[in-house]
């Protein structure tokens, strides 16, 4: 499980770091009209915001390869009364 994780981690790393290489490699961020400061929290901002993405789906992912939502399902169904009572 661990192998397909690193995989997608490193697939959207790598992703990322060529979007905004290409994005600087284009116009150096001189269309921001932003400062050194204001380009480097936009960076910032941009690989805090991906990353936050990519672990959530890595979690979706995980969760639903390990069948616990299944599971948790199947106890909730359980509990519950049959004839509505």
């Amino acid at each position: 499980m661990r192998k397909w994780l690193f995989t997608y981690v490193l697939a959207c790393v790598g992703c990322s770091a060529g979007v905004l290489l290409l994005f600087w490699a284009m116009n150096d961020f001189a269309g921001l009209g932003l400062d050194l400061g204001g380009t480097l929290a936009v960076i910032f901002g941009v690989t805090v915001t991906v990353a936050l993405g990519i672990t959530l789906m890595a979690l979706v992912f995980a969760s639903d390869r390990s069948d616990k939502d299944a599971e948790v399902g199947r106890s909730q169904l359980d509990k519950t009364d049959p004839t509505g009572n």
